[in-house]
């Protein structure tokens, strides 16, 4: 009847006003249907339907986001203060849980060939002999940056041989004249060999030139010419009988003769014939014009003028089977060959070229000449690549490490599923070592126990690990996933995840409240904390003696010394961190009651 009442005095406002009438039903439903709940509730596969959820969620944010208007639907009359406890999946394996979140997110670092090298190694992994863990934390700290309990998952090779290393280029010869820091004669101490004339020798500076994105660069010193020296010299490569050889040098030429100019670095054979004869000579205007033959000494000379004490890269090509050589003269280095070349000769075709020169000839250019190279191709003039072949038996390994705020150490108590692992649980369609992963159909907790049981037979009770492993997702690709487990009962046990929410008046919300109810001990630890506090003179040895409060504490008194027990339960609390203490009062009977606490600013507070 009691609705009934409420409506009579309105019933008036039915012909001329609906709205008022639909806000009375509501506000009296909301009164009369609100209730108090708690709960704890684990999710079912038609739950995960509902959600449009593969069994499980991704992140904790998902949970978060999606959990609490699933809540409204599950439990529609509760209301302000109600709480449920949500146990979930997660695909996969936890990524919310404290001792495995930082394994999941665990930064992955490879070691590339400069990590190997510190151990003396010149390919990509450690040698038989090296002790890895020796470096791996120097590795970490070089380029990992961390804070206090990061974590990382460095992958490394290590031979299990000595390996086999074949090396080959892209270029037929290369010379960045690094011949140390003493200049003098380029052929007493290189490889290069004087093939006619005498003093003054072709020479050694220790100055190098420079061109951004030339390979041969800037890399120890140059050989240096005289226009009135005499010596030639000339470096040998492997033989090229057919097609186009390419030649490129930095050039920086400060002076060259006023007449009909002459060649100072070219291509040859294994006896006197010279292709691609590369010149220079002055232009009458304070510059110089550079200049080419195929196979005669008369060049022909290109139409720019350019500068003296500037580095050019000069480009020189000869076609052995049509005996046509082309000059480019570049300010900066070109991906493609150019259409027009500065100058073209044709001359003598046939020869089989296997050597480079570099001449002086009376009257001829001085300057330096550095970055010499000599390809198959134009493209391999302009890059600097370099295939090692290694051969020899190896073993690939994931190991952990966490940061402690100063070092990177191993970790402790984790595993990481290798190839065999997955192998040993069955490689059949449907099975992990089919793709050396698990997905939303390969469940982790339908393998590992057994998987942990036969690896670890002698596990005691309690025994926990930490498992990493591969999990598939539709639509994300393989991602490295982690699960705690323990041994319960005799059974290796995933850890289960779990989130409170609770309900603030509107909506369900993550709550990360804590329902705590006071034992006697709590009573009496409060008493003695109190006992000095005159305050409290008339209250604390009663809330000892008879283990609750009464009518004579004020709400402040009461929040304020739960706020003590607060403390001594979880001395470490997070700012925001709630608690709903339940506790007996004595008024007009002994009654029980619930007050809620916050820590604000360090001190616990009432929750309203």
């Amino acid at each position: 009847m009691k609705k009934f009442i409420y409506l009579l005095p309105v019933l008036a406002l039915f012909f001329t006003a609906c709205d008022p009438m639909d806000e009375i039903y509501a506000d009296i439903d909301a009164q009369e249907n609100i209730i108090v709940g708690d709960a704890n509730y684990t999710l079912t596969d038609d739950d995960y339907s509902i959600l449009e959820l593969d069994g499980g969620f991704e992140s904790v944010d998902d949970v978060k986001s999606m959990v609490p208007n699933f809540l409204t639907g599950k439990y529609p009359v509760w209301g302000k203060g109600s709480s449920v406890l949500v146990n979930y999946n997660m695909i996969g394996g936890l990524t919310d849980l404290a001792e495995v979140s930082n394994y999941v997110n665990a930064v992955n670092y490879t070691l590339n060939i400069d990590d190997y090298a510190a151990s003396g190694s010149d390919v990509l992994g450690f040698y038989p002999a090296i002790t890895p863990s020796d470096f791996l934390e120097d590795v970490l700290t070089d380029n990992v940056e961390a804070v206090e309990g990061d974590v990382a998952l460095v992958k490394y090779v290590q031979f299990t041989e000595e390996p086999i290393i074949t090396t080959t280029t892209n270029y037929l010869l290369a010379d960045d004249f690094d011949y140390g820091s003493v200049a003098g004669d380029l052929s007493a101490i290189s490889d290069w060999v004087g093939h006619s004339g005498g003093a003054p020798l072709v020479g050694y500076t220790t100055t190098s030139l420079a061109m951004v994105n030339y390979p041969s660069s800037d890399i120890g010193g140059a050989a240096s010419i005289d226009g009135f020296g005499s010596q030639d010299v000339n470096r040998s490569f492997t033989p090229k009988a057919s097609g186009t050889v390419y030649l490129s040098a930095l050039v920086n030429l400060s002076a060259v003769g006023a007449d009909t100019g002459t060649y100072f670095f070219h291509l040859l054979d294994q006896g006197t014939n010279f292709r691609a004869r590369v010149g220079a000579m002055s232009d009458g205007n304070g510059g110089m014009w550079f200049g080419i033959g195929a196979s005669s000494s008369t060049l022909t000379f290109g139409a720019n003028s350019f500068a003296f004490d500037t580095t050019y890269l000069i480009v020189a090509s000869y076609n052995i089977d049509n005996g046509t050589s082309n000059l480019y003269v570049l300010t900066t280095p070109e991906a493609t060959e150019p259409l027009t070349p500065e100058a073209t000769n044709i001359g003598t075709a046939g020869t089989i070229i296997e050597r480079i020169g570099i001449r002086q000839g009376y009257n001829g250019p001085t300057g330096i000449i550095d970055g010499v190279r000599v390809t198959n191709s134009w493209a391999d003039l302009m890059v600097n690549d370099i295939a090692v072949d290694v051969q020899g038996d190896k073993t690939y390994t994931d190991v952990y490490y966490t940061f402690n705020g100063e070092y990177w150490n191993p970790s402790t108590n984790v595993y990481y599923l290798t190839s065999d692992d997955y192998d040993s649980m069955g490689t059949a369609s449907g099975q992990p070592g089919k793709y050396n992963n698990f997905d939303s159909g390969i469940a982790p907790a339908n393998y590992l126990p057994t998987f942990l049981a036969l690896a670890h037979p002698f596990a005691q009770e309690e025994d926990a690990l930490i498992v990493m492993y591969k999990y598939y997702i539709s639509g994300t690709g393989t991602r490295v996933r982690g699960n705690l487990y323990t041994v319960i009962d005799g059974v290796w046990t995933a850890h289960s995840s779990s989130l409170q929410f609770g309900h603030d008046g509107n909506s369900w919300l993550p709550d990360n409240t804590i329902k705590y109810t006071l034992v006697n001990s709590d009573y009496e630890y409060m008493s003695a904390q109190l006992s000095g506090d005159p305050e409290y003179a008339d209250l604390w040895d009663s809330l000892g003696y008879y283990h609750d409060y009464d009518y004579h504490w004020t709400e402040a008194q009461i929040v304020h010394s739960l706020g003590i027990l607060a403390n001594n339960i979880n001395p470490t609390a997070e700012e925001g961190q709630k608690y709903t203490f339940t506790y007996l009062l004595y008024d007009n009977g002994l009654n029980t009651v619930s007050t809620n606490v916050i820590l604000t600013n360090g001190v616990w507070v009432l929750n309203n």
